[in-house]
């Protein structure tokens, strides 16, 4: 890997793309091919190994290392600086030393996270500018080495030329830091004297010495400058900081010195070059004002550097090294000359000349009063390295003619590329200002490059063979930092906006722009009259009626700020704003009397200043609209876009739309919406009769189809005349012409636009020679009447045309019967450039500036431009005018665009065709234009145009990046599927039609949206794009955006290299990879999983087992919390598409790269293009593979972890499918939210793996919650422990399920919990709880439900719970019970040993006790207060539980108090408390201990007042339901045939409901409708599903749940369950009896409003009814719940339980009477029917709902599509070849067909025409 040449920016791009060791390497290459001199007389010592690995490894240990501005850059210190580890020599080997510590500028560059590489060559004791006076030799010119590089700092210089470093460190007393830079084509940064510290310099003349920086580029210039700049006075004595708020930019139109006479000494070339300069600072594009001055007092003030005593300065510093008399031939002669020459001047000198500095800098302030910058040559001479032997004194006193002054003066200076002398040999200038200019400096600097490069191509240094473009050029925006102290924040609102009158007072004052934003909801805003040449406006603040209005934030220095308010004018004065995120700053207002003036107008409605402008303007061009009310023929980005401009026109839009799109961005903006009733575009958007019949219907004047679709359909523009509807667009025969290649180039052939060169028909070789030599190659020799490709041939040169010519004449008549001949000119790196016309009808057109087009895929345009780079001013006029004389030729009207073919080596266009319609890429010319080309063409189709003699001026320069729902890593396939997340850079333009929640159907065009951006010029336009496009964010499908960076960040773009075939070629290297195939269950989970979501009933999901998974990020060197993914029992093969560190650990599993077996608990290093295959685990249940950088999926609630049954987090919610294509971390880029890597990928000690081939697993558990005396017999304790368990087949993340022995209980039953003893009133679970669901038990898992009503008998210790994730099934457990003390300190181990990466496994051995009672504590407060039991639940958890086993509303309130005194008193160590029916379970972290936690919840309890009268905050919430519905019984009727065929239950719940409670089915579904539930708890089941209980107790009926449960129950199915109601949120398994279905009330992406931020609807407290309504209705309302839009009926109210007491005593008769019904018999008989059930059961079991099966030699094959299923190409029972193809899918206009992986017979196909695919689906079966 080559590393010459690259940039600050370039270095930290790789280091952020490699591990630290892949980092270290390179650095260490490059510092192996330093040699010290004499080999490479640049450098004097360079670092060892030893060094270099020294600063690695310290760099690597900083916490923020990616974060550093020179991370990993390497360096290079002039040798007069002290780096620690190496020796300052000075240029001297007598004087060398090896320093105690770093030179303050070094250490600043350190802390930066640069790396020294080695010290460089200078003149001697830094005395002279030609880099000749060194005993290690002369330093040589970088592009010839006759001719000296400059000096002091030669060695310097020469390094950063070569391109080896891309900053270097030199110093600069009289020119050092300049002069060589001149001489290498390189920046040289000369700062402020006294800004960058000389502690740990050399000195050379101390009191006007300063550090200096070569670079590259002005960027690197401008970073390292930021980073030195500190003030230092504690260690250098001339040490000054700069000012808080320094000067960052001159001028728009600087006042620039020229010197009116210039000192060359004979040379003829340089001055040549330093006109040219000047000329580009003078041109439009720098736009100064050039003025002549006079610089004889500067000159005269050089000479004084070494006439006078200044030069003693030299001799003081070295005069005690001197007084050594050192060897004389380690001196060079010339330097001892001079510091020896300083011992002669006395301090009477001294002060004289002092006094003669003062007075001519003092005469230099008046002569340069108003110039804000000089510009001289940098050195006048370019002399060779045997003219300095020659005149060693005298060159070099030359050379300092402009350079020598300087420091003198107290000036910056920054010496800058400024072209090259016939002989190659570079020249530079040097611009000067006044002291603490030096950023401003670097921002004129800026401005000239951009012209300068673009007459002589930019390269760095002497790497002429690499030309760059120059965006390194362009300074970095908020450098240096903004320091808010001295700053003032100012809002804007009207004439001080960018682009309006008054700007110009912001950059006087050096205002720096912050951002655009608006003010809160509570303003309005007038235009106040008008009463002077600007117009003004009034902000508000009002209390009511207010809105948002636009502003931009700007930050003004305080001692500046003065001066702005000075120019101010009544009514306005400076007061505050609230803005929208609730910041107040200040702010124009206006006083009171301001807004009552005759003539002020409110504008609030507009939004802002700009939008009101607008609007007058179009006001004053415009008295009526073209239209009353316009169609949008069109869907997607498009018809928004075209419905912002209709509604700014006030015109009605009518948008229409197919059912997929029913609640599309389009159909919801537009005024009137209506549906064309079907799914493809044939059946709707191009269906001419639906399209004019919806027109009809809703009156449109006209139809607008934008482009697309109907847009250039001849037939629909004619039919839209016939029905007397305006079609906004060409006619139809001018479409019809133009759509044909032969007419549209007739057309334009008529009209005088150029054509491909070409011949007619060529009658034999020799003339075809003839014609090929005129036309110049390379041509291509076509068949008249070729075709398929026969008949055509490509000719380079003139030796090869005549063979070709006779075999094209013979291919044409052998093939074709026609040997007609003709010649083509063949343009090679073609590039598409169009012109944007526009054509009244009438023949006026008029051409509104070109787009380059030339980034095409497959003829999809990816990055379109304007204006078009790298195309001549003269070309460019002549393309407007072909275009506009091709529309007048033929009366066009309306939009149109003329497309070229741009020859760029010969400069020559041809003509293309016409698009005769409005394009895709239409938004960049309004950027640089203004205009808006919708409205445009709606006043031209009303026969009302604009005027076409205007002058379209085009401004700065806008690009468009396309965001297509296409996967780039696998050819661009169509992706679609809902966007679960997305982002866009709100200060960019986006045209666009998706947010969170769009589902992108495979029927239609892949675009999501338009990114566009508008800069002052290119450069500017690129630089917001790369930011724009690092800005976006996309989750739910794969899009193009990786490959959209990739391709802004390319130097061929940056360079403008672009033509219509250079992505054919084009390297895209995605930081991702891909599944090949999924493996058994593989999925994407993170540490510690999704956590604090437990109390509403979302599962923390995870990595089964932690302690494989944290160990694998910590061998890759990931942070903790960084994604990888987890297999169980088969892994997956997967395809890497960049290179990776991996390491794949957990259970024992084959694992082979390319078929070669690799170790598991080990970094393995993955190239680009390899195949990883995780095989079938032989021990253990899981493997996790870890990748360096981690997997980048969205954040879901705060984890990346996947719940599959959920739907949510990691891949889209689900398990990996085959052509999954994820990402990896790309820290470097903004919107990458993954935390970067942290360490070194590392191996670790064989200690560490846990063994996995366990026959007998032995688990340690903490007793309880539930125990002995009161739920189980001492006995089934003892045996629960002594017994070991087998894993059932039947586990998984949701839970493992046990097969062992029968509990012995300590009661009958649940009591009112339910009729079984492992009945309890639900409560919350711990996760690991081994969970007794009736008389199995089940460990909880990471996947599994929150809240439940079955008791748990022991919790599995959190160090332990990896077990849990590794049991196969048929494997044993034997539970161990531990103290918690014990469980706490496994944890504690385990985490110390992933931390530390050492040590040994953690044992439970020996820690075993006997088995506890698991009630830490039990008390009652007072007599009418409940009583308390403190549970342990785990060694993270106490279950606190209030009163008796019964259902009371006051124990619910109970816990309501004590989460509400644990919040507000932000409890220490509390991490989460999740309610139950009379129970609350606390999870603690290890802040605190479990005794702690116990004696603070007790204090608590002490403080509690129980009161039976209480009220706390409510809502009622009304839903609808469909009683009985389709679903519901369907999956009532799916349970019966799958898992149990008889039950009480069956075959109808309301039956068995009416039934056992004595009633009819009709006073069920009354009941249902009549209650109103009370929220106890939630998580009932899953996702916010709530737990909830009649209010009225006559409504609380007899009832059980499924046994075994549901395996599948639809989202919103409505059960009752006995007491409690349920409303299932997600498709999940369950218990409850089902009575209907209402609408999801899970809105995963919080689209509706009643969501906020917060995606369950139900708090505790809520109280819920239903509304009768009919099936039709309930999946309409669920299909707009979906969208967002269904509005829930929700009302706020308190519940006020002394009033329920009150209505519950009214009606005590009948509740007893009611509950006393329930008793007894019934009771009784009840009991009987589930014994007899339960019993029935046991004897026959259930059914299994058992997966599909094939034989083992059966092929699954699998589609790597999402779409619909178009056709299938074989049939059952045929015999298929490998790579046949099986069926085809459709998506996005796009056919793919889904080839056989192996030769087989087909035996089943899983679909039919019209079904929809995903990607992953199983499709066909070989075998």
């Amino acid at each position: 890997m080559s590393y010459l040449g690259w940039t600050v920016h370039d270095w930290k791009q790789f280091h952020y793309q490699a591990t630290p060791n892949e980092s270290f390497d390179l650095l260490a290459q490059l510092l192996a091919a330093q040699k010290p001199a004499p080999e490479d007389t640049a450098w004097i010592s360079v670092a060892s190994i030893d060094n270099l690995k020294h600063q690695w490894n310290f760099l690597q240990s900083r916490a923020n290392k990616l974060d550093l501005p020179l991370y990993g850059v390497p360096v290079a210190i002039k040798d007069n600086i002290d780096v620690k580890g190496f020796e300052t020599t000075a240029g001297c080997a007598a004087y060398a030393y090896l320093p105690n510590q770093d030179a303050t500028t070094v250490k600043y560059l350190r802390d930066a996270g640069a790396i020294i590489i080695g010290k460089t060559n200078l003149d001697q004791f830094a005395t002279g500018l030609v880099g000749t006076r060194s005993p290690y030799g002369i330093t040589p010119n970088t592009f010839n080495p006759k001719y000296v590089s400059g000096g002091s700092s030669a060695g310097s210089a020469s390094v950063v030329a070569r391109g080896i470093v891309p900053i270097s460190l030199g110093t600069d007393t009289a020119g050092s830091g300049r002069v060589p830079a001149a001489l290498n084509n390189i920046i040289g940064l000369k700062p402020t004297k006294g800004v960058f510290s000389t502690s740990g310099v050399v000195p050379a003349c101390k009191s006007l010495d300063c550090v200096s920086i070569f670079s590259l580029n002005l960027q690197d210039a401008q970073l390292t400058f930021e980073v030195m700049a500190h003030e230092d006075g504690l260690n250098d004595e001339y040490s000054r900081p700069l000012p808080e708020n320094p000067l960052l930019k001159f001028p728009q139109t600087p006042t620039i010195g020229i010197p009116t006479s210039l000192e060359w000494y004979g040379e003829e070339e340089n001055p040549k070059l330093y006109t040219k300069a000047v000329e580009i600072f003078g041109s439009e594009k720098v736009g100064a004002k050039l003025v002549p001055v006079n610089i004889d007092l500067l000159v005269e003030l050089a000479k004084c550097l070494y006439d006078g005593p200044w030069v003693a300065e030299r001799y003081t510093a070295m005069k005690e090294f001197f007084a050594t008399n050192p060897p004389v031939e380690t001196l060079d002669p010339t330097v001892t000359a001079i510091i020896k020459g300083g011992e002669k001047h006395s301090a009477a000198t001294a002060f004289d000349y002092e006094y003669k500095r003062q007075g001519i800098i003092q005469r230099i302030k008046k002569e340069l009063k108003g110039i804000d910058v000089l510009i001289v040559p940098t050195a006048p001479l370019t002399p060779t390295i045997e003219q300095v032997k020659n005149e060693p004194v005298k060159v070099n006193s030359h050379q300092g003619t402009y350079t020598n002054f300087v420091n003198l003066a107290d000036m910056s200076a920054l010496s800058i590329p400024a072209g090259f002398r016939p002989d190659g040999l570079p020249f530079g200038i040097t611009l000067l200002s006044d002291k603490f200019n030096d950023y401003a400096l670097l921002e004129l600097a800026s401005r000239y490059i951009k012209p300068y490069s673009e007459t002589i191509p930019r390269f760095y240094g002497n790497l002429n063979h690499k030309i760059v473009s120059n965006l390194g050029d362009e300074l970095l925006p908020n450098v240096p930092k903004l320091n808010p102290e001295s700053q003032i924040k100012l809002a804007v609102v009207g004439a001080h906006l960018k682009g309006y009158q008054l700007h110009w007072q912001l950059e006087k004052v050096n205002a720096t722009f912050i951002e655009s934003t608006t003010t809160s909801k509570k303003y309005k805003l007038y235009a106040l009259p008008k009463s002077g040449p600007v117009a003004k406006p009034g902000l508000r603040r009002v209390s009511e009626n207010g809105s948002d209005i636009a502003l931009e934030i700007y930050s003004i220095p305080k001692e500046k700020f003065g001066d702005f308010i000075a120019m101010v004018p009544e009514p306005l004065g400076i007061g505050s704003v609230e803005l929208k995120s609730g910041a107040w700053v200040k702010s124009f207002i206006c006083e009171e009397f301001g807004y009552k003036v005759p003539g002020t107008t409110d504008i609030t409605s507009f939004g802002g200043w700009k939008n009101y402008q607008e609007h007058l303007v179009r006001e004053n061009a415009q008295t009526k609209k073209p239209f009353n009310s316009v169609l949008v023929a069109n869907r997607g980005e498009i018809a928004v876009r075209i419905i912002k401009t209709l509604k700014k026109l006030s015109i009605k839009s009518i948008a229409v739309y197919s059912d997929p799109d029913k609640y599309a961005k389009h159909v919801l903006d537009a005024d009137v919406a209506i549906p064309l009733h079907g799914t493809s575009a044939a059946e709707t958007y191009i269906s001419i009769d639906k399209i004019i019949k919806a027109a009809k219907d809703s009156g449109a004047e006209a139809i607008i189809p934008g482009y697309g679709f109907l847009s250039e359909n001849a037939d629909f523009s004619d039919r839209c005349g016939k029905e007397g509807i305006v079609f906004v667009g060409p006619s139809g025969d001018a479409i019809r012409k133009l759509g044909l290649k032969h007419s549209a180039r007739e057309i334009a052939e008529k009209a005088g636009v150029p054509l491909v060169p070409g011949s007619g028909l060529v009658k034999d070789a020799k003339e075809a020679k003839e014609i090929a030599a005129k036309l110049e190659y390379p041509i291509m020799v076509k068949s008249t009447a070729g075709g398929g490709g026969i008949g055509l041939q490509k000719v380079d040169s003139e030796a090869d045309i005549e063979r070709v010519f006779e075999t094209v004449q013979h291919q044409g008549k052998s093939y074709f019967g026609d040997s007609g001949v003709f010649l083509e000119r063949f343009v090679e790196d073609a590039r598409h450039v169009e012109i944007q016309m526009l054509g009244d009808g009438y023949g006026k057109a008029i051409a509104l500036g070109e787009r380059d087009c030339s980034l095409q895929r497959r003829n999809q345009k990816i990055i379109e431009e304007t204006p078009a780079p790298n195309l001549p001013e003269a070309t460019r006029a002549k393309m407007r005018k072909a275009a506009e004389s091709l529309g007048s030729s033929m009366n066009y009207k309306c939009a149109g665009t003329v497309e070229f073919i741009y020859d760029e080596r010969r400069d020559e266009f041809y003509f293309l065709e016409v698009n005769a319609r409005l394009q895709v890429e239409h938004p960049i010319t309004e950027m640089v234009t203004g205009l808006d080309l919708v409205e445009w063409m709606l006043l031209i189709a009303a026969d009302d145009p604009p005027d076409f003699s205007q002058e379209i001026k085009v401004t700065g320069a806008s690009m468009e990046a396309r965001l297509y729902a296409e996967n780039p890593v696998k050819d661009f396939m169509p992706s679609p599927g809902q966007l679960t997340e997305i982002k866009f850079p709100e200060w960019a333009r986006i045209d666009g039609w998706v947010e969170k929640g769009t589902v992108i159907s495979a029927e239609y065009d892949p675009t999501l949206a338009k990114i566009i951006v508008h800069g002052k010029d290119r450069n500017d336009a690129l630089k917001k794009l790369r930011q724009a496009l690092n800005e976006t964010v996309v989750f739910g499908c794969i899009t193009n955006i990786d490959y959209l960076r990739s391709i802004a960040n390319s130097s061929m773009f940056e360079e403008a290299k672009v033509a219509t075939k250079v992505l054919d070629t084009y390297d895209y290297r995605p930081t991702a990879l891909e599944i090949i195939h999924p493996g058994a269950y593989t999925t994407v989970q993170d540490f510690p999983g999704r956590k604090g979501y437990w109390h509403i009933g979302v599962p923390p999901s995870g990595c089964m087992d932690e302690y494989s998974f944290r160990v694998a990020n910590r061998i890759v060197g990931n942070d903790k919390a960084a994604p990888g993914i987890e297999i169980t029992l088969n892994g997956p093969k997967i395809l890497f598409h960049h290179n990776a560190v991996i390491a794949v650990t957990g259970g024992k599993v084959e694992v082979d790269i390319n078929g070669t077996i690799i170790n598991q608990w080990e970094p393995i290093h993955i190239r680009r293009g390899d195949k990883l295959s995780i095989g079938k685990l032989t021990s253990g249940c899981r493997a996790y593979l870890a990748i360096r950088g981690g997997i980048d999926v969205t954040e879901y609630l705060g984890s990346r972890s996947t719940f599959a049954l959920g739907n949510l987090g990691g891949y889209n919610g689900r398990v990996l499918k085959l052509g999954d294509v994820l990402f990896l971390g790309q820290p470097e880029i903004s919107s990458c939210t993954l935390p970067a890597p942290i360490s070194e990928p590392t191996t670790i000690s064989k200690a560490l793996i846990p063994e996995y081939a366990n026959k007998v697993w032995k688990v340690g558990v903490t007793c309880g919650p539930h125990g002995s005396p009161d739920f189980f017999q001492q006995e089934s304790v003892e045996t629960f422990f002594s017994e070991t368990w087998k894993v059932h087949y039947n586990s998984n993340r949701f839970g493992v399920r046990l097969i062992g022995p029968k509990p012995k209980w300590a009661r009958p039953d649940g009591g009112e919990a339910g009729l079984h003893p492992s009945n309890t009133h639900d409560y919350v679970y711990s996760l690991g709880a081994i969970n007794f669901t009736g008389d199995e038990p089940v460990i909880l898992t990471c996947d599994g439900p929150s809240l439940g009503g079955f008791v748990c008998e022991a919790v599995v210790a959190e160090a332990e719970m990896w077990k849990i994730g590794q049991v196969k099934p048929g494997e044993l457990i034997q539970f161990v019970p531990l103290s918690y003390t014990d469980a706490k300190g496994l944890k504690k181990h385990q985490d110390k040993i992933i931390e530390d990466l050492s040590g040994d496994l953690p044992t439970i051995e020996g820690k075993q006790i006997k088995p506890e009672s698991p009630v830490l504590y039990q008390f009652q407060v007072s007599s009418n207060a409940p009583k308390v039991t403190y549970r342990q639940a785990g060694d993270r958890y106490i279950l606190v539980e209030y009163g008796d086993n019964a259902l009371d509303l006051n124990l619910s309130y109970r816990i309501h108090k004590l989460i509400e005194m644990v919040t507000e008193y932000k409890t220490t160590g509390i991490v989460e408390m999740s309610q139950g029916v009379r129970s609350v379970l606390i999870e603690f972290n290890d802040e605190v201990t479990q005794s702690e936690v116990l004696e603070t919840l007790i204090s608590y309890e002490r403080e509690s007042i129980f009161v039976n009268k209480w009220k706390v905050k409510s809502r009622i919430i009304k839903l609808p339901m469909a009683f009985e519905d389709k679903k519901t019984l369907g999956a009532v009727t799916r349970y019966q045939e799958t898992i149990r065929s008889e039950a009480p239950w069956l075959p109808n719940n309301v039956d068995f409901i009416a039934s056992i409670n004595g009633m009819k089915r009709e006073e069920v579904k009354d009941l249902v409708y009549t209650a109103r539930f009370l929220v106890l708890g939630l998580g009932d089941v899953f996702l916010g599903a709530p737990c909830a209980v009649p209010l009225d107790p006559r409504q609380r009926l007899l009832g059980t749940k499924y046994n075994p449960s549901r395996t599948y129950t639809p989202n919103g199915t409505v059960g009752i369950g006995g007491n409690y109601m349920c409303i299932y949120t997600m498709e999940s398994p369950g218990g409850y009896q089902l009575v209907g279905r209402t609408v999801p009330i899970w809105d995963k992406l919080t689209l509706g409003d009643h969501s906020g931020d917060k995606p369950w609807l139900l708090r505790p407290f809520d109280q819920v009814e239903f509304y009768p309504v009919s099936e039709e209705e309930v999946d309409e309302f669920s299909e707009e719940m979906n969208a967002g839009k269904f509005k829930v009926e929700i009302s706020e109210t308190v519940f006020d339980h002394g009033k329920y007491l009150e209505w519950i005593q009214e009606h005590s008769d009948s509740i007893e009477e009611f509950q006393k019904s329930q008793g007894g018999e019934k009771m009784a008989e009840f009991n009987r029917l589930i014994q007899i059930s339960n019993s029935e059961l046991e004897q026959s079991g259930s059914k299994i709902e058992e997966d599909e099966t094939f034989s083992d030699d059966a092929e699954l094959v699998y589609s790597e599509y999402s779409g619909r299923f178009w056709k299938s190409l074989v049939s059952v029972g045929d015999e298929v070849v490998a790579n046949q193809g099986l069926i085809v899918v459709e998506a996005m206009k796009t056919e793919m067909v889904v080839n056989a992986t192996k030769a087989g017979k087909v035996i089943k196909i899983y679909h039919k025409n019209g079904d929809m695919v995903d990607a992953g689906d199983l499709v066909v079966v070989l075998e």
